[in-house]
């Protein structure tokens, strides 16, 4: 029977055991004291349960509310039952609240097998305090624990004078003479006017022995840092503050035999909390030389080397080339800017593709940062690249150092897609004119104008109106004139008649000089038989020397001037018709006859 509850009892616990151990992961906050009085100190715990699996990227919930006086310190456990493996990394924390209360600390994030888990979390009443220390506390500052300079708190850099931009690196070491049972830190130290990178370190202090003034400490390696100046002058690192729970002896003093056999170090020892403080550092930072600075320097402090490569040296039009730019060497390696492209129009240009690989192990910070732009060509033609250059204060040569690519030549061949046409329809190229198309802003001011004055004179504005009025109105006058003096024929033709007469004068002059005698007879003629029938009106199908004379009779032309008229018309009749008879100085005698009659003629038939 007894056997037999054995039996049950064993095979229950296989039972519960493979159950617990088989269950799903799961990831359980909790704490050892729940409510709390507020000087008083309690343990959270953040158990990650897994089938073996190594959980990562633990990420600590809030403790904004409370001291965290220890922590994270870890333990990891591992089982094996019936061949199925299961662990359980546990995270613990030594927390104090800051103020009574009721509090929530929130859910721990973890990691395992690429799925992400969350504690539950957990709601704290938070008492005031009960007025009485922690036991241990309570006994130290009791027997007036004075730790003296057995332990302390430095921070020491490795220069204090650098230029702007140069790497300065502290590091927060503890010093101690006494056992340390745990510390957490109570305020990290502030940095104004430095960026600052944290270096890692490892996760259980490595301790080491030092002498100072004669006495020797063990020396752990709490923090360590980065440095670089942002701005030059006199920088101070602030102090960065923790609390140590270190054991020290009791000092019981009796002459009893008990108390002197338990005031040995392994039963009297007792834990205090001793608050610590790093003193501030001043740190003297130049700044950089201000001539020459280089076009290309972007604020790189350091040393480092420039590479450049192309992935094709031949392509089609539309056809993606990749440029990598490769910046290697030590300082502010994270903070480096690409270097300028500035490729021909007639590439496309993608903004790079940074990728950075930082070594933060050494005493330097160093890496690699990688630019990669994405170019397209668009036409085709034999391509330049120019070089890229690349510009850094070397803080061991003191001066600033130029590095420069080699240029790339790039044969770019006709693809079978067309170039994109931009939103105006031109090409890169033709985007070059739109500078000569634009006109700048104008800057200067040009004259003013008072506001209420007019624009014209106000007389030049009415002369402006009236004189075309007015012009318009004379010449509908004279075009009326014009119409009634046509109206009269005859009128009209005996005031033409002598202006006719000139002018076809005038010609038989020019005929007369050239020699033309048939010519200029019957030039002079038509001007005497013209002048005769517009000037008394006789219609040219009834001109005959009768009629003339008969009308120069009407019209009371004297006899003289009368029988001149009729003889240099009967002359005129002749010499058409017998040219060659008479000299040139006849022709000259007719010419001028004919002038002088018509002139008279003139006169005697306007009275």
């Amino acid at each position: 029977m007894v056997k037999k509850k054995i039996y049950c009892i064993i095979l229950t616990m296989w039972v519960f055991s493979a159950l617990l151990f088989s269950q799903n992961p799961a990831f359980i906050a909790t704490v050892d004291k729940n409510p709390v009085t507020q000087d008083e100190q309690f343990t959270l715990e953040l158990t990650m349960n897994s089938s073996g699996e190594t959980p990562r990227n633990f990420k600590a919930p809030d403790f904004s509310k409370f001291l965290l006086l220890s922590g994270p310190n870890q333990s990891t456990s591992m089982q094996i039952i019936n061949g199925a493996v299961s662990s359980s990394q546990t995270f613990s924390y030594v927390l104090q609240a800051r103020e009574a209360g009721k509090f929530t600390i929130a859910s721990a994030v973890i990691e395992v097998g690429g799925n992400q888990f969350k504690s539950n979390p957990i709601e704290l009443t938070v008492t005031k305090a009960s007025g009485k220390k922690s036991q241990q506390t309570q006994s130290a500052q009791a027997q007036g624990v004075d730790i003296g300079d057995n332990v302390f708190l430095r921070a020491v850099v490795d220069r204090s004078r650098v230029y702007q931009g140069e790497q300065v690196t502290v590091t927060y070491k503890i010093y101690t003479r006494a056992r340390i049972v745990n510390y957490a830190i109570n305020k990290l130290p502030t940095m104004t006017g430095f960026w600052g990178e944290e270096l890692p370190l490892p996760q259980q202090v490595n301790l080491s022995n030092e002498m100072i003034n004669g006495k020797q400490y063990q020396v752990g390696t709490l923090r360590k840092m980065a440095l670089f100046p942002t701005q030059s002058g006199t920088l101070s690192i602030n102090p960065m503050e923790l609390t140590c729970q270190v054991q020290v002896q009791s000092r019981r003093r009796s002459n009893d035999i008990f108390d002197q056999f338990f005031n040995d170090p392994f039963f009297g020892a007792q834990t205090a909390n001793v608050p610590l403080k790093s003193d501030p550092v001043k740190i003297t930072v130049l700044p950089l030389p201000q001539n020459p600075v280089p076009e290309s320097f972007q604020g790189a402090v350091g040393k480092f080397s420039l590479t450049a490569s192309l992935n094709k040296r031949r392509a089609k039009t539309n056809e993606p080339i990749s440029l990598k730019a490769i910046i290697t060497g030590s300082g502010n390696v994270k903070i480096l800017e690409a270097p300028k492209l500035k490729l021909p129009t007639d590439f496309e240009q993608y903004d790079p593709k940074v990728k950075e690989d930082i070594d933060r192990t050494g005493s330097a910070i160093s890496g690699t940062k990688t630019f990669e732009w994405l170019i397209v060509p668009r036409y085709p033609g034999d391509k330049k690249i120019p070089a890229l250059v690349f510009s850094y204060f070397d803080v061991g040569q003191r001066r600033y150092v130029t590095l420069r690519t080699n240029e790339f030549n790039v044969l770019v061949e006709k693809g079978s897609a067309e170039a994109p046409q931009n939103a105006a329809g031109l090409s890169k190229e033709d985007v070059r004119l739109l500078n000569q198309d634009i006109r700048f802003i104008k800057t200067d001011v040009s004259a003013f104008r008072e506001k209420n004055k007019e624009l014209i004179d106000p007389t030049a504005a009415i002369m402006m109106t009236v004189i075309p009025f007015a012009a318009f109105i004379g010449l509908l006058f004279y075009r009326q004139k014009a119409l009634t003096e046509m109206s009269d024929v005859v009128s009209f033709r005996s005031r033409k008649a002598l202006k006719i007469a000139a002018k076809k004068l005038a010609n038989a002059n020019m005929l007369l000089h050239a020699n033309k005698p048939e010519e200029f007879y019957a030039e002079v003629s038509t001007a005497m038989w013209q002048y005769v029938s517009d000037k008394l009106a006789i219609d040219r199908a009834e001109l005959s020397i009768d009629n003339v004379t008969q009308k120069l009779h009407e019209k009371k032309v004297s006899d003289d001037l009368t029988q001149k008229i009729k003889e240099l018309l009967e002359s005129c009749e002749f010499a058409r018709f017998a040219p060659g008879s008479s000299s040139t100085e006849e022709k000259k005698k007719m010419y001028e006859m004919a002038s002088s009659i018509i002139v008279a003629a003139e006169r005697e038939l306007v009275r």
